[in-house]
């Protein structure tokens, strides 16, 4: 038994090493000073960037970047422990259709878009379809407005 004792330390050592390895999951983020989505960037992370964990606590992770070794702050929705590959379309080893791609980077994709807007009537696409092409604010204007708001 003692014979295998090397082995076993071995084996569990180089699992241990892959436990806290992530991917980001979204098309691209920032890696956060603090948690919050009103801290300061400390590095822009794209769809596929692997980052070790730190820590967690409540929605956010304390990472360290693999490639700069900076470390801050990602939400977990940004993350996951599956490896996140793009590959090159037409390539025979992908597994995911469209949809479940778009899925995995949280975004709309024009046909997952049709879908909702089916499933979901009532709902005014034009309104939002404006919003999204006439409006855009910094950080800081975020910060201003959830503070005089009273938002958390």
């Amino acid at each position: 038994m003692q014979k295998f004792l090397p082995i076993v330390a071995a084996v569990l050592s180089v699992q241990l090493a892959h436990a806290d390895e992530l991917w980001v999951q979204v098309r691209e983020t920032k890696l956060r000073a603090q948690p919050s989505i009103l801290a300061a960037g400390v590095a822009d992370l794209k769809y596929g960037d692997r980052v070790d964990k730190v820590s967690e606590a409540k929605s956010w992770a304390q990472v360290r970047t693999v490639r700069s070794q900076k470390e801050g702050y990602l939400p977990l929705s940004s993350i996951t422990p599956q490896r996140v590959v793009l590959l090159a379309r037409g390539n025979p080893k992908i597994k995911a259709d469209a949809t479940e791609v778009v899925l995995a980077g949280r975004g709309f994709s024009k046909e997952v878009e049709e879908q909702f807007k089916i499933l979901n009537q009532g709902a005014r696409f034009d309104q939002v379809d404006q919003v999204e092409r006439r409006c855009s604010a910094s950080t800081k204007e975020v910060a201003q407005f959830v503070e005089a708001g009273g938002l958390r």
